[in-house]
C-alpha cells in the first residue's frame, strides 16, 4: 500500500506550487495515497501542514530565514525553504526544502477552486483554457511542468531579469535601505552586462511606476516580461545571473536557471542548506559586488568548457533534486529515515 498523505490548503500563495506539483505527480504515479483538504487560519499564509503516515510536516515556504518556534514545538518534522545551515545543525526536527521555482501541473482539487469565490483568482491559474484566455502571466498555461524540459544552450548568452521595490512602501529604515541596495545593484548589472556583452546578453527590468522613475533606459514591456517569453528566453541562455532577494531570500530564478541547464553567477547561498550537493564551482559561482559578477563571467564567457560543464551538472542537479516529484520523494525519504 502508498502511504497515505493529506495536504491542507492553507494560502493562495504561489509559493506552494511546487510542492503541490510534486504531490500530485506521486499520487499520479501512485506512490502515494493523496487526500486534499482546506486548512485556513490556523498557520501564516507562508505555510502548510501535509500529514504523512500520521506524522505531521510543516512546509515553511517564507522568504525569510526566521523559524517560527511555536510551530516547529507542535510538528514532527519542519521542512523549510530558507534554511540556514547554522539552523539545520542546531535543531533536529529541520529539513531543507531548497530551491524553489513556480510551477504547475494538471490537478483537479486546484482547479475546482474555480467555484470557490475566496479563491477563484487561484483556481483559473489552474485552468488550461481560461488562463490562456484570460493571458495570465502565472498560470498553468504559462509554467507548466512541460515547460521545464530542457537541454542546455551551447553558445554564450547570459541572462538577468528582474524588477525593482520601491523602499517607501516599508516604515522601517533597515528594510528602506535593503531595498535601495537591491535595486542599485540590479540596475548596476544590467548597465555593466550591456556595456560589455550587449550583443550575448537579454536583460531588463519589469516596468511599474517605481521603475519608470528610477531607470527608464532599461525597462522591458509587459510583453517581453510575460513568463512565456520568459521561458523561451531560458532556453536560449546558458549564463544566468542572480543577486538576493528580500529578506536575503534566494529568488525564483535561481531553481528556474538549474532546471534549464543555465550555468549561474549568483549573490553567496553557500549559508543556506540545499537538498543534495549544490556547490560554489560546480554548480555556480558566487560574486560580491558588480566588479566581481564581471570577473566571473567573463571567466564563463572565455572557457567554453568549464561553463558547459557546470550547465550539464545543474541539468543533472535538477532531475535529481529539484524536479518536483524527486523532490518531495526525497523529502518523504527524509521523513521515512
Amino acid at each position: 500500500m502508498p502511504p497515505k498523505v493529506h495536504f491542507f490548503f492553507n494560502s493562495a500563495l504561489l509559493h506552494f506550487t511546487q510542492l503541490i506539483t510534486g504531490l500530485e505527480l506521486l499520487h499520479q504515479k501512485k506512490e502515494i495515497d493523496l487526500e486534499y483538504s482546506f486548512e485556513q487560519g490556523n498557520y501564516p499564509i507562508d505555510i502548510c501542514r501535509v500529514n504523512y503516515e500520521g506524522k505531521t510536516l510543516i512546509f515553511d515556504m517564507a522568504d525569510s530565514a526566521i523559524i517560527k518556534e511555536h510551530i516547529y514545538e507542535d510538528c514532527d518534522f519542519y521542512i523549510k525553504r530558507m534554511l540556514l545551515r547554522k539552523d539545520l545543525e542546531k535543531k533536529h526536527k529541520l529539513i531543507p526544502f531548497g530551491l524553489n521555482f513556480m510551477v504547475f501541473f494538471e490537478n483537479q482539487f486546484m482547479r475546482k477552486l474555480l467555484f470557490k469565490k475566496k479563491f477563484f483568482k487561484y483556481g483559473i491559474r489552474y485552468d488550461h483554457t481560461f488562463s490562456r484566455l484570460l493571458n495570465i502571466k502565472n498560470s498553468i498555461s504559462t509554467a507548466h511542468l512541460d515547460q521545464f524540459k530542457a537541454q542546455p544552450e551551447d553558445e554564450f548568452k547570459a541572462l538577468f531579469r528582474t524588477r525593482l521595490w520601491n523602499p517607501e512602501n516599508n516604515s522601517s529604515n533597515l528594510k528602506k535601505k535593503e531595498r535601495e541596495k537591491m535595486n542599485q545593484e540590479r540596475i548596476s548589472i544590467i548597465r555593466a552586462m550591456n556595456s560589455k556583452y550587449k550583443n550575448s546578453f537579454v536583460g531588463g527590468i519589469e516596468k511599474d511606476d517605481f521603475s519608470d522613475k528610477i531607470c527608464g533606459d532599461l525597462l522591458l514591456s509587459p510583453k517581453d516580461y510575460h513568463k512565456k517569453n520568459y521561458f523561451q528566453l531560458l532556453k536560449t541562455s546558458s549564463v544566468g545571473i542572480v543577486n538576493s532577494g528580500l529578506e536575503d531570500s534566494i529568488g525564483w530564478k535561481l531553481g528556474e536557471y538549474v532546471a534549464h541547464g543555465l550555468a549561474i553567477v549568483t549573490t553567496p547561498v553557500d549559508h543556506y542548506s540545499f537538498r543534495g550537493d549544490f556547490k560554489e564551482g560546480v554548480n555556480y559561482l558566487s560574486f560580491l559586488g558588480v566588479r566581481e559578477m564581471m570577473g566571473k563571467i567573463e571567466l564563463l564567457h572565455q572557457d567554453d568548457k568549464y561553463r558547459k560543464q557546470i550547465q550539464k551538472n545543474n541539468l543533472n542537479y535538477y532531475h535529481t533534486w529539484l524536479e518536483p516529484a524527486a523532490k518531495v520523494r526525497s523529502i518523504f525519504k527524509d521523513v521515512e529515515n
